[in-house]
């Protein structure tokens, strides 16, 4: 029972060999289950650590550092990474969350008025309006699976993150269909057993999902995204 608990301790792991082995869906399934329980103790300390609400950027940049390298079999230590990077990208995890809030919540009143029966305006105009709306809401939670995985794989301001993110949310489209099929199996099943569900949330549902998006994105982050010295970077961290 004890080395459950050893934040600090890894397990046997997998050698190079092995893991060039295996296809990415071999590995998405092998790995979760191998780091199943340290997904449901690096849940309950995204929870906590997003109790104040200014610190879920970074938080959810800290998570998605620790279920990059899970998805892609490379070692980390959970709870002292997590940490780390917290600290690490607090000024931009705390920047984009910020910018997020601001335009999900701009999205959402407009997306309220614009339905509002007692908005006098044409039919056809307020249907024009909703479209917009919605197309900007899916840019914003598509590029969200990707501004996350480049904070803590590139070095990269944010301006650029939020380029980048926005551009793959216009282009990969399957990615982000499976991704948003997943998280809204999961948003659906939580409403429908409320609050049977509740210690998924608290246990699993976060960081299932940012193992989820790694596992997809972060192949196509490599190759459209990383410089040479990241990739570089990447090799010696793997190497360790």
């Amino acid at each position: 029972m004890g080395s459950l608990f050893n934040f600090n301790k890894e397990g046997k792991g997998v050698t190079k060999e092995d893991v060039a082995a295996e296809t990415p869906l071999k590995r998405f399934f092998v790995e979760f289950v191998h780091r199943f329980w340290q997904l449901i103790l690096l849940n309950l300390l995204y929870v906590v650590a997003c109790i104040p609400i200014i610190t879920v950027g970074p938080a959810t940049a800290a998570m998605n550092y620790v279920c990059r390298n899970f998805s892609q079999a490379k070692p980390v230590f959970f709870f002292p990474d997590f940490i780390e990077k917290c600290k690490e990208h607090f000024k931009q995890g705390l920047a984009v969350w910020m910018i997020q809030l601001l335009t999900g919540g701009l999205l959402v009143f407009a997306f309220l008025g614009w339905t509002d029966s007692a908005f006098q305006v044409s039919g056809g105009l307020r249907t024009a309006a909703v479209v917009v709306i919605l197309v900007f809401a899916y840019l914003l939670i598509c590029s969200s699976f990707y501004i996350y995985p480049m904070m803590v794989s590139f070095d990269l301001t944010v301006k650029q993150l939020i380029r980048n993110s926005v551009i793959l949310a216009m282009t990969q489209l399957w990615r982000n269909l499976v991704i948003l099929v997943v998280l809204g199996i999961l948003v659906v099943v939580s409403f429908l057993f409320w609050p049977l569900t509740f210690p998924v949330l608290l246990f699993l549902a976060f960081t299932l999902m940012a193992y989820v998006s790694n596992s997809l994105v972060f192949p196509v982050l490599k190759r459209l995204v990383a410089t040479p010295s990241d990739a570089s970077e990447s090799s010696d961290q793997s190497a360790e």
